[in-house]
């Protein structure tokens, strides 16, 4: 397969190739011909240079639904639906905007919409291709920042890291709903809902995944990895809440999406919605009320509970400057670089 880099260097020396002809007012019937010929194979590298700056997602079944190199439709669909669902609901819990109960934003599922491009025998291998760019013109064939992983990209990524957790020779619950709390109520149905995709119809499914901002990757969702995916998430519940908490804001980072909030009686690290992101440097090492959406996850096995902490408002209303100062000093660690 060739690389974004060669595809771009074979499209420069078509174009410059053709120009020259530009400057021929009357070809002759041979030049003519090749002229065409060189657009025809330009035209055909566009393509090929388009496609590959779309991510790219292989999944190949093997089970019971698979005989030869067909599927059961029913089986299909099931995986498919619950593939796609995950992917959208993770990326929402990943740009901050995750609900329970409200639809998934439209602009969101446009970015992490997958569309069955072709199928191929495997026994049987599906190819899904992320979303088209419609804006990308002339100039987009060029941009240079590929290597910038998208959404789509990191929320198949975290798909891949939540299977590969499971499908591990001793799958630890803790790790497996530690992946997924931060990821909310939604993200956690989905998830288990691909599992039992797998395991009621004992089906497998390899999953690889190429993409130009991402590493590629492969991993394999067998009726093992999935059992131990939906056992872990089924012996654990999970609500959400919001909550103010009233505290000192230390810590802020908007490139790990992180923040610290010390209370009177614990430090609290959340992520940060995207809309409050531009306001974390007004609000820095000031005493203030945080709105949370909190997600707890408790194990019905031990009792344990685990929360995860989404930062979605900010303000000094209702929180004055304690007069002990020491009481919300800093902890003492090393306090990283503000990115403003």
């Amino acid at each position: 397969m060739r690389t974004l880099a060669g595809l771009r260097a074979d499209l420069e020396r078509l174009d410059a190739s053709l120009s020259a002809f530009n400057d021929v007012p009357d070809l002759p019937p041979g030049a003519a011909l090749m002229r065409r010929g060189l657009a025809e194979i330009r035209d055909d590298v566009r393509a090929d240079l388009s496609d590959a700056r779309r991510a790219r997602l292989e999944v190949v079944l093997q089970g019971v639904p698979v005989v030869g190199h067909e599927v059961r439709i029913d089986a299909l669909a099931k995986l498919l639906h619950s593939l796609q669902e995950s992917v959208s609901s993770i990326a929402q819990a990943i740009a901050g905007k995750a609900t329970a109960r409200a639809a998934i934003p439209g602009p969101l599922r446009d970015a992490t919409a997958l569309r069955l491009a072709s199928v191929f025998p495997g026994s049987f291998g599906a190819v899904l291709r992320g979303p088209i760019d419609d804006a990308e013109g002339e100039q987009g064939l060029f941009e240079l920042d590929e290597a910038v992983p998208t959404l789509l990209d990191t929320a198949v990524g975290t798909i891949l890291d939540v299977v590969a957790l499971a499908a591990v020779d001793d799958p630890n619950d803790m790790s497996i709903v530690e992946a997924v709390l931060p990821l909310g109520a939604r993200s956690f149905k989905h998830l288990n809902a691909l599992s039992a995709a797998i395991v009621d119809d004992d089906l497998s499914a390899r999953i690889a995944f190429v993409s130009p901002g991402a590493l590629p990757r492969s991993v394999l969702l067998d009726r093992a990895a999935a059992r131990a995916l939906s056992d872990a998430l089924g012996r654990n519940r999970l609500t959400e809440d919001q909550e103010v908490l009233i505290g000192h804001l230390g810590t802020v980072s908007d490139i790990r999406n992180r923040v610290e909030l010390q209370t009177e009686s614990e430090i609290i690290t959340a992520r940060v919605i995207d809309e409050v992101v531009p306001l974390l440097a007004q609000f820095y090492s000031r005493h203030v009320a945080a709105t949370f959406d909190v997600t707890t996850v408790r194990s019905l096995v031990t009792g344990e509970e685990r929360k995860s902490y989404l930062l979605v408002g900010l303000s000094t209303e209702g929180a004055p400057e304690p007069l002990d100062q020491s009481v919300f000093g800093r902890p003492d660690r090393e306090e990283p670089d503000l990115p403003f």
